[in-house]
C-alpha cells in the first residue's frame, strides 16, 4: 500500500509541474493596436514597414476584411510568435498584431 501511495505522489508531482509549464503565456497589447484576423495579411504587412503603415492608415480611417485598430490596452494570450509579429487568443478569437504593439513580456497566466 506504501509503494501505491508513493506512486501517486510522484504522478500529482508530474502532473503539477507539467500543468504549470504548459500554462498559456500572458502578454500586453498597447492602445490601438493594429490587429489583423488573417495570418497571411499579417505575415506580409508585418515583411514590409511602409505597406504595415499604410495598412495602419487605412483601418484607422475605416477597418477592412482583414484588419481594424483595438482601440483599448488588452491583456492577451500569447499562442505563437513569428517574425514580426504574434498569434494571440482575445475574447476566444485568433488574432495576430505586430511585435511593435506588444508592450510587456509574457508571463504565466494566473488561474483565478
Amino acid at each position: 500500500m506504501l509503494k501505491y501511495h508513493r506512486l501517486l505522489a510522484i504522478a500529482a508531482c508530474c502532473f503539477t509541474v507539467s500543468t504549470l509549464a504548459q500554462q498559456p503565456a500572458i502578454v500586453s497589447l498597447s492602445a490601438n493596436a493594429h490587429v489583423c484576423n488573417a495570418e497571411a495579411e499579417t505575415a506580409r504587412l508585418a515583411q514590409n514597414p511602409q505597406l504595415r503603415e499604410m495598412a495602419r492608415a487605412l483601418v484607422e480611417f475605416k477597418p477592412t476584411k482583414f484588419c481594424f485598430i483595438l482601440p483599448d490596452a488588452a491583456s492577451v494570450t500569447l499562442l505563437e510568435q513569428q517574425p514580426g509579429y504574434i498569434k494571440f487568443d482575445y475574447k476566444s478569437q485568433v488574432l495576430f498584431t505586430f511585435s511593435q504593439y506588444v508592450v510587456s513580456g509574457t508571463t504565466l497566466a494566473s488561474k483565478g
